[in-house]
């Protein structure tokens, strides 16, 4: 089953002078529930763009998207704020916790959003925590605890209210090398565990061996998509060759058998 479908989105972005840069170009997409999805491409491509557009953030010149059956940019303001609350997880590259509140706190603010009761709250955070390796920071702030520990607080803030589906928009990007492990690790195994349906945008091919599939853009149109075996390595090292031909001609990739 399709939680997210995009019917061909198009955005244009217009200049002073006239000048109009498509960013995307009747884009479609599918994703299915429970599926974590990496998208790639070079600066420029669309690919922020495109997730700015799925999740809301921005509208689409052209095109819909649909999420749980709802027409997500055809909602009211009001209704669009609603469903951004109760349907959607966000993930930031700069983690975009409030320094005012303990880890905790932070992880509960959409719950707290929808009002739910203190117990239930707390009742919650217990589970997502100990699966995050963040049980024991709970009560501290955010100046208290590593980056890595601030990104997988902000991945417990995003799924803590059962989203439908996660937007992760570079959620690696300003992180170590092994704390990039601890996070996509663990960000991976939620998804697993929780089946909650994952959109990622990352430079960081190591990142995006952890998804399912990979979607690779170039100039606004899908330039091609891969799927992930049993072997991670192996689809890093696959991510890595379409990497490779994506400043090439898009012909290369008919001889490679993935």
């Amino acid at each position: 089953m399709n939680v997210l479908v995009a019917e061909n989105l198009s955005k244009v972005y217009g200049s002073k002078r006239g000048v109009q840069h498509k960013a995307l170009n009747q884009f479609k997409l599918a994703v299915e529930k429970g599926e974590f999805l990496g998208i790639m491409g070079p600066s420029g491509s669309g690919k922020t763009t495109l997730l700015n557009i799925l999740a809301t953030i921005d509208r689409p010149t052209a095109g819909n998207v649909v999420i749980n059956g709802k027409n997500v940019h055809s909602l009211s303001k009001n209704k669009l704020s609603k469903f951004r609350r109760e349907e959607m997880g966000f993930i930031f590259q700069d983690y975009n916790l409030l320094d005012t509140l303990t880890i905790g706190e932070n992880i509960l603010l959409p719950l707290t959003l929808l009002g739910e009761k203190v117990k239930e709250m707390e009742k919650k955070m217990v589970p997502i925590t100990k699966q995050l390796g963040i049980d024991t920071i709970i009560n501290k702030r955010t100046y208290e605890v590593s980056g890595g520990q601030m990104q997988r607080a902000a991945i417990a803030r995003a799924i803590i209210h059962d989203p439908t589906v996660i937007f992760a928009d570079e959620p690696t990007g300003n992180l170590d090398s092994k704390s990039s492990l601890k996070v996509m690790e663990a960000f991976s195994t939620l998804n697993k565990i929780r089946q909650t349906t994952t959109v990622m945008v990352t430079h960081d091919p190591f990142a995006a061996s952890f998804s399912e599939r990979v979607i690779f853009i170039k100039d606004g149109k899908l330039f091609n998509e891969i799927h992930r075996g049993e072997n991670r390595q192996t689809f890093f090292q696959d991510i890595l060759n379409v990497l490779s031909l994506l400043g090439g001609n898009t012909d290369d990739l008919q001889t490679i058998r993935f």
